[in-house]
């Protein structure tokens, strides 16, 4: 019933250098069934492309720093590179670049079309839900990164069937995090720091949503009662000179360590001896899969998605957002808790991560979609050519 091969577009509204499930699931896709290309809105600031120099295709649609309202241009270079690479899936991600890859994809007759959202409220005013009500009918299927995701995205958008959304879970490579040869002394010497300090750390966007305010006031009363106690954070954002003058009013600035984006994040991670994501607002958080399959054992919100990761209390501690105190409470009970207990929880967080989370089971699922899109519209195909000669 399938076809010999596969025609793939990523749609995205702009190039990131940093890792993505998609684009990392995607490259390891069967190269005798499925042929990728990568489109993005804007090519703006792009000097080079990890896909591009990896052998695929790749179109850029403007070179806008930021596209605003809708551009005509745009959507039909879209519309001309389905075309000619005769594309069988738009895969589109995120709002805007779903609004122009519905109307493209209707206008190049592509056979199918899919929209995913990768957080929460995204369909968080009138316009919005307006758009989605005409965009949405577009798409055969719409995907959320996390059952809350899913759950956000029906009750927000009251006209779609549950049938049309589906999860794909965030996922990672768990082997990467777990092969790690250098010691946690050595990871520690990578962050400037002694082997004989207690470091928490954290990894994300320095943006409203990720708590971190509240993650640094819990430090302070941490500190208070574990002098060698250090807080790393890694990762840029706009909230980060807000962020570091909160920091140097405390006692403990000096043990408060901001240290930006780093490549090497599967060795850095290795000096961290509690994890903490302290989001207020998350789909499916990657850092917190990744710091449980690099063995740190971790503590998060009840935020979106993160109860799906950290379903028990026997892969990780959860406490509720925005609770300082709550924070505060879980760090220390993490930092003294004695070794068996964080062995076993440490197993148990790998084994959830390797069995739910790992790219080759999320693959699998990928794939599934791929096919089971691609032969319904096959199926449909020819029962209409059928039934136009019946």
């Amino acid at each position: 019933m399938g076809k010999d091969k596969i025609n793939l577009a990523l749609f995205w509204p702009k190039y990131s250098s940093e890792s993505t499930s998609l684009n990392d699931l995607v490259l390891r896709l069967d190269k005798d069934r499925f042929n990728v290309i990568f489109i993005y809105l804007t090519g703006f600031s792009v000097e080079k492309n990890l896909m591009e120099e990896a052998g695929y295709k790749v179109f850029y649609l403007s070179n806008i720093e930021m596209v605003k309202g809708f551009r005509f241009s745009i959507l039909f270079r879209l519309v001309k590179i389905l075309e000619e690479n005769n594309i069988d899936i738009l895969h589109c991600h995120r709002h805007k670049s779903s609004i122009y890859g519905a109307l493209a994809g209707m206008l190049a007759k592509s056979p199918v079309v899919l929209s995913h959202v990768h957080g929460l409220s995204r369909t968080r005013n009138i316009v919005r839900r307006v758009v989605n009500f005409i965009v949405f009918k577009r798409f055969n299927r719409i995907i959320g990164c996390a059952r809350s995701v899913q759950d956000d995205i029906l009750r927000d958008n009251w006209f779609l069937s549950a049938e049309k959304v589906s999860v794909l879970e965030n996922s990672v490579d768990c082997h990467c995090f777990m092969e790690v040869s250098i010691t946690k002394a050595q990871a520690k010497q990578m962050l400037g720091l002694s082997s004989d300090v207690f470091v928490f750390g954290t990894i994300g966007r320095l943006a409203p949503t990720k708590g971190l305010t509240y993650l640094i006031e819990a430090f302070s009363k941490v500190k208070q009662k574990m002098p060698s106690a250090h807080l790393v954070l890694f990762g840029d954002g706009a909230c980060r000179a807000e962020l570091e003058e909160q920091a140097s009013k405390l006692s403990c600035s000096d043990s408060i360590h901001f240290l930006g984006h780093r490549d090497n994040i599967e060795q850095l991670i290795k000096g961290m001896d509690v994890f903490i994501l302290s989001s207020i607002a998350e789909g499916m958080p990657r850092a917190i899969l990744e710091a449980m399959a690099a063995g740190i054992p971790c503590i998060a919100t009840e935020a979106g998605g993160i109860p799906e990761i950290i379903n028990t209390p026997d892969v990780g501690l959860l406490v509720p957002p925005m609770d300082e105190n709550a924070l505060k409470d879980a760090m220390i009970t993490l930092a003294n808790a004695p070794a068996q207990k964080l062995k076993y929880l440490i197993e148990k967080a790998r084994e959830r991560v390797l069995t739910n989370f790992n790219h080759d089971v999320v693959k699998k699922k990928l794939e599934n979609t791929y096919e089971i899109e691609m032969n319904h519209y096959l199926k449909s195909n020819m029962f209409q050519k059928r039934s136009k000669y019946t």
